[in-house]
């Protein structure tokens, strides 16, 4: 099976294989992950089911294939996830674009752990959203400090069920096994992350904005610089000419 160029996808599918829960038993295995030529990385599988089961060995061609050691900054960066954000901000000026990124598989094949990730590794959502406010942290506005923000601080419960962030982090975080045995979807895979560059450019704060840092809160956001992907770097026009003068 022929992939059709990446200019010619509307959009591009990856597989993610999910490894065994810990002291499940070990059974035959009837997903091949194809080599990858030219040293690339793997984008076919072949589905080769027990010959009591077979009807046929069928392929399937992906973007990419990650393998069950695949980390989620592995998916981040190879999803190529940095891009999207760089589009959303429009760092070049102009309006942005839209950008999507959705997981689809059966239950319990790790959709929310790759999305939500756990309390150990975050995930793409986590991952974006870190990426984005510190990228934008220069340009954001104190709430105490601007009285037109006033309004948003209103809050009326009486019709609404709020929910801590503690009690929704814990319903996500459950015991994999736990979970496992109801039904859940949690995965428990370990897994390994490695730093990533990426260097991207927005516009400069205006003078109007109050320019403050985001706060970090504990859990949030880890304090390595190696466990998080890197923040768009905001620059001016001069510095732009100046850095490409320079090239």
């Amino acid at each position: 099976m022929e992939l059709a160029s990446k200019s010619q996808n509307l959009f591009e599918v990856f597989l993610r294989l999910r490894p065994p829960y810990p002291g499940a038993p070990q059974t035959e295995r009837i997903l091949d992950v194809e080599d990858p030529e030219n040293g690339l990385h793997p984008s076919h599988i072949t589905l080769n089911p027990p010959p009591d089961r077979r009807r046929t060995i069928e392929k399937f061609g992906f973007t990419q294939v990650f393998e069950e050691d695949a980390s989620q900054l592995d998916v981040f960066h190879c999803t190529d996830t940095s891009s999207l954000i760089e589009g959303v901000l429009a760092p070049q000026g102009g309006e942005g674009t839209d950008a999507v990124v959705a997981t689809l598989g059966v239950t319990g094949s790790g959709k929310t752990h790759t999305i939500l990730g756990n309390r150990s590794q975050r995930g793409i959502t986590q991952l974006a959203t870190d990426v984005i406010f510190r990228s934008i942290s220069e340009n954001m506005v104190e709430s105490a400090q601007s009285p037109t923000l006033d309004s948003l601080q209103a809050c009326d419960s009486s019709e609404a069920t709020l929910v801590t962030a503690t009690h929704f982090l814990d319903t996500v975080n459950a015991d994999p096994m736990q979970s496992s045995r109801g039904g859940g979807s949690r995965s428990t895979t370990p897994m390994m992350v490695r730093a990533q560059s990426a260097l991207l450019h927005v516009k400069p704060p205006t003078p109007s904005r109050i320019p403050s840092k985001v706060q970090q809160m504990p859990g949030a956001f880890p304090g390595s610089a190696a466990t998080s992907p890197k923040s768009v770097r905001p620059v001016s026009e001069a510095e732009e000419t100046l850095r490409q003068k320079k090239q």
